[in-house]
């Protein structure tokens, strides 16, 4: 299974040998919770290298069958055998290939950093695999990554740019954020992420059907012009593939009309425009409370997700809210605690509502996506990179 590659025989046998030893010391074996152990570890490149301050990172996390993160809850640290391979070699880095990984009990994941060295040689671009086995065991599937290792040797046109507005990055590190199991899942390979989704949201809105229990009756008291239109929530579909590490067009292609990407808790993001010679001002009167509403049978927001931002427990003006079909994040309508306006309110943004910058996901840098509170709310003139697919 590519991008996830499974070391659950690996696992199961460290995590009974684990308990049989510590069952053995202070109690009998609990066979229930042998038989229903079912954990998988998950190894990803989460960045790039470069020469020149920029170190490789491999994210390890403990994942189950539906990739949800899940944490070690074993009483004892869980580990297994590391090794590096590829073109790059133990000479390029700083930092020492360790032998051993390891998760802490009462935790998820953890984090391999290796600093590459800063040479005079030229190399040009190499990479590096990470990969994770058990020792002392048979024949088992193996959890693995591969990095990019970049070289600042060369031509000095090929240098990277003191103030990049592009860099690798992998996006399947946000995969377990899609939070509402029920109606969306992720997957990955090297190549794409697969996003499938029913488009079902997961709060209340008057346009599910009134014997669901998410429906409630909704009222806009201060708008008079307040309406419910004639559509309705229904199970979708929806098949996004992004591009796994996104990156600018040579030539940005304009959104659909229709989805045009899709957010943590399933629901399809829709443009700034409205179909056919409808006004998207007057649609506005159509929102339920959550600021979405449907198209036929195909809920959606054109704005800000307002349960994602506002009102779910635990939400964040500033956090993670999904995807464009270019791979590149949404994020909230505030960053570092200011609220970021588009370019034709004198903000932060260009002109596809988006800019380069660290995010808490991405600290190193990548460009994302924002809300704002204005028109046009999601994105302004068109993908920022290359879009991949939606399909019914």
């Amino acid at each position: 299974m590519k991008g996830r590659n499974k070391i659950l025989t690996a696992l199961l046998f460290s995590l009974v040998t684990v308990i049989f030893v510590r069952c053995t010391e202070e109690e009998p074996i609990d066979e229930t919770l042998l038989s229903e152990l079912n954990i998988f570890v998950q190894a990803v490149a989460s960045q790039d290298g470069a020469e020149g301050g920029k170190s490789v990172k491999f994210d390890i996390t403990l994942v189950d069958d539906s990739e949800k993160s899940v944490i070690n809850e074993t009483g004892t640290t869980l580990s297994a055998t590391a090794t590096f391979s590829g073109t790059a070699t133990a000479d390029d880095f700083s930092s020492e290939f360790i032998e051993t990984v390891s998760i802490a009990d009462g935790a998820s994941s953890t984090t391999v950093e290796l600093e590459v060295l800063d040479d005079s040689i030229e190399e040009g671009e190499e990479t590096i695999t990470l990969t994770l086995s058990a020792a002392s065991l048979g024949t088992i599937e193996i959890a693995s990554a591969t990095a990019k290792v970049m070289d600042n040797d060369g031509d000095e046109e090929e240098e990277e740019e003191e103030n990049p507005t592009s860099t690798v990055a992998d996006i399947s590190i946000l995969a377990s954020k899609f939070y509402h199991s029920d109606g969306v899942t992720v997957t990955f390979d090297d190549t794409w992420v697969t996003i499938t989704s029913k488009d079902l949201p997961d709060h209340k809105s008057m346009y599910y059907s009134a014997n669901d229990p998410l429906y409630e009756d909704y009222s806009e008291p201060n708008n008079q012009d307040f309406k419910k239109n004639p559509g309705s929530i229904g199970e979708q579909n929806l098949v996004f593939k992004l591009p796994r590490y996104p990156a600018e067009a040579s030539s940005h292609a304009a959104t659909p009309m229709g989805p045009m990407g899709v957010t943590i808790n399933s629901v399809a993001l829709f443009n700034q425009n409205a179909a056919g010679d409808d006004d998207i001002f007057e649609e506005l009167n159509t929102f339920d409370q959550y600021e979405g509403h449907p198209a036929g049978t195909t809920y959606h927001y054109h704005t800000e997700p307002v349960w994602l931002t506002q009102h779910r427990t635990g939400a964040d003006n500033e956090a993670f809210i999904g995807f464009l079909l270019d791979g590149f994040p949404v994020y909230g309508t505030h960053e570092n605690g200011v609220e970021v306006f588009s370019k034709d309110d004198g903000g932060i943004l260009d002109d596809y509502h988006g800019h380069f910058g660290a995010t808490d996901d991405f600290p190193n840098g990548i460009y994302h996506y924002h809300i704002t509170v204005d028109y046009p709310w999601i994105n302004e003139d068109g993908f920022y990179g290359t879009a991949g697919t939606v399909s019914k």
